[in-house]
Parts: structure tokens; sequence; C-alpha cells
């Protein structure tokens, strides 16, 4: 039996296969693009607290120095070397996510830090940045501080 199919036949079923794989490639990114990779926490179904209280944030070590940029994070800037104060929500958001993670493999493999479970540092620091995140969302600003007089000067 011989074969029918003409040159041009073969190629109008090649170009709609191609439509087609372009059509699923543009669906899976913009899929991607709008969802963020789950935490360990929440592939383990773990709710993770959000509220974290307004003292602890205030306090001498409640805005924490970031000390490294998440893998995931594709911003304009980098905030390694800043405060939590100073960066952006989004970015205190994919921060949050990868202390999360950490805290969770921590646990799993039974990491300490002078006697105490090292994941209960990264859990904190993961909720103050979520916490920042909200407060900064919720239009925070940082207080001015007061300029120096020279009659306020106690000797």
């Amino acid at each position: 039996m011989p074969n029918t199919a003409t040159t041009d036949d073969l190629y109008r079923v090649l170009m709609s296969i191609d439509a087609t794989l372009r059509e699923l490639l543009a669906l899976s990114k913009s899929k991607r693009a709008a969802t963020p990779a789950p935490t360990v926490a929440e592939r383990f179904g773990v709710q993770e607290p959000v509220v974290i209280d307004a003292a602890d944030l205030d306090s001498q070590y409640g805005d924490e120095v970031i000390r490294f940029d998440p893998r995931d994070w594709t911003g304009t800037r980098s905030y390694k070397g800043c405060r939590m104060s100073e960066c952006e929500p989004a970015y205190l958001d994919s921060i949050a996510r990868v202390f999360s993670d950490l805290a969770k493999k921590n646990d799993l493999e039974g990491k300490e830090y002078k006697g105490v479970a090292q994941s209960t540092y990264d859990t904190r620091s993961a909720r103050r940045a979520r916490a920042w995140a909200a407060r900064l969302r919720a239009g925070w600003k940082p207080q001015a501080t007061a300029a120096m007089n020279t009659d306020s000067i106690q000797w």
C-alpha cells in the first residue's frame, strides 16, 4: 500500500504540532511564574504562624541583617547586608520561604547551635521576615531621628 501523504500534508501536521507545543510551553511558564514554589512545611502540611509580636520586631534583635540572597530571588537588587526593615515585602516573602525550608531540614537532621535546635532560630527568622513584610505592606515607615540641638547636650 503506497503512502499517499504529500509533503504539504506533512508540513501542515508538523506546524500544528509546533504551534501546540509553543502554547503548552507558554502556559507552563505562566503557571510557574504565578505560583510560588511550596515550602517544605507546606509540602508536609505544617501550618506556620505568620503573626509575631510587634515588641519582638522592635527589639534589639528583631530587625535582622540579611546574610544571603535567596536563590529564587529575581528582583532588581540584592538586599544582602540590609536589615529586614529596608527590604521590599516580596523579598522578605522569599527569604521567609528559605528560612522555613532550612528549619524543616535542620529539624530532620537534628542540627543544634549552643544546645538549642537550629530550626528554632530559622523558624524565628522566617516569622520575623513574614512580619516585616506584613508591616511594610501596611505602610510602616521608620521613625525619624530627632536632630541634636547644641542645647540638648548634657555634660
